[in-house]
């Protein structure tokens, strides 16, 4: 058993310059981590659904669970001067006898003083 939620979405950091950061490199699986990213030069940044192929990579390289979905992607643009409010936070609900009763996982994507989504395993928005 895994002592994580299996990730169904990653991020990717677009830049001014036409450039990206994926957190997950396509060609080979490996991962970039969020401090990477050049927060002031990004000017959209989304959560994506993984496919088959990118899954797999990432499993041999990394040996993280993914899975792929026909979710939708979020992204959110950003002008100069906007701060980037993107997360996942994960919910960990315990029963008194000390069993796991349920686990989830939200994705965050929005900006500072503008809308926020909270984006569910199932792609859902709620």
């Amino acid at each position: 058993m895994l002592n994580y939620r299996p990730l169904v979405f990653f991020w990717i950091a677009e830049y001014e310059n036409g450039t990206a950061l994926p957190q997950f490199n396509p060609n080979t699986g490996e991962e970039n981590k969020f401090s990477l990213v050049d927060l002031p030069r990004v000017k959209r940044f989304g959560w994506y659904p993984f496919t088959h192929e990118l899954s797999a990579k990432i499993l041999k390289k990394t040996s993280t669970v993914t899975i792929s979905t026909d979710n939708p992607s979020y992204v959110v643009n950003l002008r100069k001067g906007d701060k980037l409010i993107a997360k996942r936070e994960n919910t960990i609900k315990f029963n008194m006898k000390g069993g796991v009763i349920n686990r989830k996982t939200v994705y965050v994507l929005g900006k500072v003083g503008g809308k926020v989504l909270e984006i569910h395993e199932d792609g859902e928005l709620k």
